[in-house]
C-alpha cells in the first residue's frame, strides 16, 4: 500500500484490490452506473454491488431517483444510497454514459463534472471519514487510463487545496489491476515532488514519448479487464490460474508465456515489443543492463503467438469475428457470446440476443382510425402488451419471488416508418427484449418494467405526441439491442 499524507487531516491511499474486498474497511465505496440501465445492467461494478449488497441497493437507488424532479439531467450526478451494512454503509453511484473514447473533450468534461459532484456530495455526510473509489471511466466505458488519472488527481488535489474537504480523512484509490495502481503512484510522486524515477530515464526524449505511447496501447489492451469481471473471475482466479504463470516485470500481468531476457527480468510479449521497438535492453529504469552499450537484440519477435485482449492469455491463434475483424480466444468467445452475441470491443452484434422478459406475455396490434398529434393525416397503430402474474425464474434477479401482472398500451403513427417500427418491436418482443424484471424507476417496486426501448404510452402529453424525433430514437434503441 502507498500512502500520501497531504497534511495532518487528509491522506491518499493507493493499492491494488477489489473495491468490494479492500484491505481497509471504509465507510463508503464508489461505483459508476450507466444512466440508461442503472442496476438492470448486471455487469462490472454494478453486478458486484448487486451481489454484495443484495436487492436493497436497487430499491434504495430507485427511491432516490424518484425524488428527483422531472427532466433532471442525471449524467455526471452522484446518487448516494445506504447498503444495509455497517461498513461500507454508503454506496456512491456516479452516473455515466457511454462516450466514444476518441471524443476526448466530451469524456474529460463528463469525468470532471462527475468527480466534482462526487466530492461535493461527500460533504453532506459527516460520518464518512474514508471512502474507496476505483479509476472510473476506464473499464466498461473504455476511457483512456492516463487522462482519467490526471483528471481524478487534479480534481481531488484541487478540492483539498481549496479547503473544501470538510469531513473526509482518507481517500482510497483502489483498482483491481496492478498497472493502474503503479501509474497512479507514479503520477502522485511527480505531483508531490517525491523524486520519482522517470519511466525510462536512459532513453532519448523522442523515445520516451514513444514508450509512453506504447504504454497507452498496453493499457487499452488491458482496459476490458478493469471492473468488467469480478475479482474471482479475473486472472487471479485460483481455479483457472495455471501454476506455470509468471508475472511481467513491467506491466505486472500474470501470463503463461513470458520471456526471460539477459538481465534476468521477465516480460510479456507486449512489453517485449516495446523493448525491441525502442532499441533498449530493459524497461526497468534502474536495470544495469541498460548501461551496456553493445547493440545486441535481446528480444526475438514471435510472429505466431497472439494475446487475447480479454483474458490477456497467449495463444497460437485467435478467433476472428467476421463482421468487425476483432480477435479473441475461443474460451472468451464462448463465455461472452453465450450471454450476448456482441463484439466486446466495438459492440457489433452477431445475431439477436435473448432477454429475460417473462415468456408468457402476449403482444397484440390493431390499426385505429384516429390520428396522433403531429400525424393528423395518418391512422394510429395501437400496441398492447399483457403479462399475467408470475414467479421469477433463475435468470431473474430474485428467483422464486412473485411479481404482479402488467398491461401496457403504446401508440405509433400509421406512417411507413411507424409500420416498420411495429415490425421491429414484434421482433424484439419475440426475443424477450421489450421488458425485463427489475426495479421500476417510477414506483420503486420490483416487477415487470421497460427494458430501455422507450414507448409512447400516451396519445398526447409528456409521454405522448407530438414528438418528431421519437421514431428516430426508437430505431436507435432497437439497434442497440441488436434489432434492425
Amino acid at each position: 500500500m502507498n500512502s500520501f499524507k497531504l497534511n495532518n487531516d487528509f491522506t491518499l491511499k493507493v493499492y491494488t484490490d477489489s473495491i468490494f474486498d479492500c484491505k481497509l474497511k471504509c465507510e463508503a465505496i464508489t461505483i459508476s452506473i450507466f444512466k440508461k440501465s442503472f442496476f438492470e445492467q448486471k455487469v462490472g461494478l454494478v453486478k458486484s454491488a448487486a451481489t454484495t449488497f443484495g436487492s436493497n441497493v436497487e430499491k434504495n437507488f430507485a427511491k432516490e431517483i424518484k425524488k428527483l424532479p422531472k427532466n433532471f439531467e442525471l449524467e455526471g450526478q452522484c446518487i448516494v444510497v445506504e447498503t444495509g451494512k455497517k461498513k461500507p454503509k454508503y454506496l456512491f453511484n456516479i452516473v455515466l454514459d457511454f462516450i466514444d473514447p476518441k471524443n476526448s473533450t466530451k469524456f474529460e468534461s463528463l469525468m470532471k463534472k462527475s468527480l466534482e459532484n462526487f466530492l461535493e456530495s461527500l460533504n453532506n455526510y459527516s460520518e464518512i471519514k474514508s471512502i474507496a473509489i476505483p479509476l472510473l471511466g476506464t473499464g466498461f466505458s473504455s476511457g483512456p487510463v492516463n487522462s482519467s488519472i490526471n483528471i481524478l488527481l487534479d480534481r481531488v488535489l484541487d478540492f483539498h487545496n481549496k479547503g473544501k474537504m470538510i469531513h473526509l480523512k482518507e481517500l482510497h484509490l483502489v483498482n483491481i489491476e496492478e498497472f493502474k495502481t503503479q501509474l497512479i503512484v507514479k503520477k502522485l510522486k511527480e505531483i508531490l515532488n517525491e523524486n520519482a524515477a522517470p519511466i525510462a530515464h536512459n532513453l532519448e526524449p523522442q523515445l520516451i514519448k514513444k514508450k509512453e505511447d506504447n504504454r497507452d496501447e498496453l493499457e487499452c489492451a488491458c482496459k476490458l479487464n478493469d471492473n468488467i469481471f469480478q475479482k474471482e473471475e479475473n486472472l487471479h482466479n485460483k481455479e483457472n490460474l495455471n501454476i506455470d504463470t509468471k508475472q511481467c516485470s513491467w506491466c505486472k500481468q500474470k501470463l503463461k508465456n513470458v520471456k526471460l531476457i539477459d538481465c534476468g527480468h521477465l516480460f510479456c510479449p507486449s512489453c517485449c515489443g516495446d523493448i525491441k521497438e525502442n532499441k533498449i535492453k530493459c524497461l526497468i529504469p534502474d536495470c544495469s543492463h541498460n548501461n551496456d552499450k553493445t547493440n545486441i537484440d535481446v528480444v526475438e519477435e514471435n510472429k505466431i503467438e497472439k494475446t487475447c485482449e480479454i483474458c490477456c492469455e497467449i495463444y497460437d491463434s485467435l478467433k476472428v469475428l467476421e463482421k468487425c475483424g476483432h480477435e479473441l480466444c475461443t474460451d472468451c468467445f464462448k463465455r461472452l457470446f453465450e450471454s450476448k452475441p456482441q463484439c466486446p470491443f466495438c459492440y457489433t452484434f452477431y445475431g439477436i440476443p435473448k432477454g429475460i422478459q417473462p415468456s408468457d406475455g402476449k403482444m397484440s396490434v390493431i390499426n385505429e382510425k384516429f390520428s396522433l398529434p403531429g400525424y393528423e393525416e395518418f391512422s394510429t397503430i395501437v400496441i398492447n402488451y399483457r403479462f399475467p402474474p408470475g414467479r421469477q425464474t433463475e435468470n431473474h434477479p430474485n428467483p422464486g419471488k412473485n411479481y404482479s401482472g402488467s398491461n401496457r398500451t403504446a401508440y405509433l403513427p400509421g406512417t411507413e416508418e411507424g409500420f416498420k417500427a411495429q415490425k421491429l418491436l414484434e421482433k424484439a418482443f419475440e426475443n424477450r427484449l421489450i421488458f425485463t424484471i427489475g426495479i421500476s424507476v417510477t414506483t420503486g417496486i420490483e416487477g415487470i418494467t421497460w427494458n430501455d426501448i422507450h414507448h409512447k404510452t400516451q396519445i398526447r402529453g409528456p409521454y405522448g405526441y407530438p414528438d418528431k424525433d421519437y421514431l428516430k430514437r426508437l430505431f436507435e434503441e432497437l439497434k442497440a439491442h441488436g434489432i434492425e
